[in-house]
């Protein structure tokens, strides 16, 4: 039996064939499926369009189940409902599984063994499992929370620039950048794209680049901004540990926690901050596995019960 796991996130929508082994065959990238970006309409639009070129894809085969992660779901009952019926509906009657996205990146990531797994991409979320107990923390959306995230990234550096900007912080690399970046004529130019794009969060989640480029130019504003995601990102870890792991908080790197998403894309910027700031019984480790072998390995697991 072959597999078609679905990596639904904020950013983009990952679809990968995999073989009886779990090697991946094929991939197909589409833009976000998220229904708070996309809409449903554009979110079944999207699952459909990947689910279409999986069956056509002739490494696929006739006889196949398809894993599910999708960003937002399990936080919006009419969404829920909706996701799920688009879900069932592609499925047909092949086996299926549907599951959070962090789920999914724990499964990856950890290959469903005891930890916790950290998204910071468009938006932020951790789950931490323990045998048969789960518990996520943050995924609070991008209005109220996401800290850690690219979008919260994009969002500090826009504040960093106009504290640069007027002189409360001094001018780097930074200020050079948002400028170019935006075109700006003026600096009070920077309302009127806030105004405008502020609440597209994959616009001002993609700002977040600037701040790596400004801070591997040195910037001290940048470089802030790494080390206070940094701090967001382990408070969620250390919530999870108080949680789930109390009684071994006191035995050194005895939690593996792994970590996912387009904000780990900046490397050291990040992860030395984030190692460094989690609680003393975790250790940072890489993922095993890209998050859309995730809901396949879920599936998979399903179908044994």
């Amino acid at each position: 039996m072959r597999w078609l796991g679905v990596d639904g996130g904020g950013t983009k929508t990952a679809f990968t064939v995999f073989d009886e082994q779990l090697a991946a065959l094929d991939r197909l990238i589409l833009p976000t499926c998220h229904y708070a970006q996309a809409g449903i309409d554009g979110m079944r639009d999207i699952l459909a369009r990947g689910v279409t070129w999986a069956r056509g894809a002739d490494a696929l085969g006739p006889d196949f189940g398809i894993g599910y992660s999708i960003c937002g779901y399990g936080e919006n009952a009419d969404a829920d409902e909706a996701i799920r019926q688009i879900a069932r509906d592609l499925a047909g009657t092949r086996p299926y599984s549907l599951v959070n996205d962090v789920e999914a990146a724990w499964a990856a990531g950890l290959e469903m063994t005891d930890g916790i797994a950290i998204i910071a991409g468009t938006g932020s979320i951790a789950l931490g499992v323990r045998g048969e107990l789960q518990q996520r923390c943050g995924g609070w959306d991008y209005e109220i929370g996401d800290e850690g995230s690219g979008g919260w990234m994009g969002r500090e550096l826009l504040r960093a620039f106009t504290r640069q900007a007027d002189g409360r912080d001094a001018r780097g690399p930074l200020y050079d950048l948002v400028r170019a970046e935006l075109d700006l004529a003026n600096d009070f130019d920077i309302i009127a794209f806030a105004q405008e794009h502020i609440a597209d969060r994959t616009r001002i989640a993609a700002l977040s680049q600037l701040a790596s480029h400004a801070a591997e130019a040195g910037d001290r504003s940048a470089l802030d901004i790494f080390l206070h995601a940094a701090r967001e990102e382990a408070d969620m870890v250390a919530a999870l540990v108080r949680a789930l792991f109390a009684d071994v908080a006191d035995i050194p790197a005895s939690v593996p926690v792994t970590y996912i998403g387009g904000t780990f894309r900046a490397g050291d910027l990040i992860l030395k901050p984030l190692a460094a700031a989690l609680p003393s019984c975790c250790r940072l480790v890489a993922p095993a596995h890209e998050p859309d072998l995730g809901p396949v390995l879920l599936l998979q697991r399903a179908i044994l019960q």
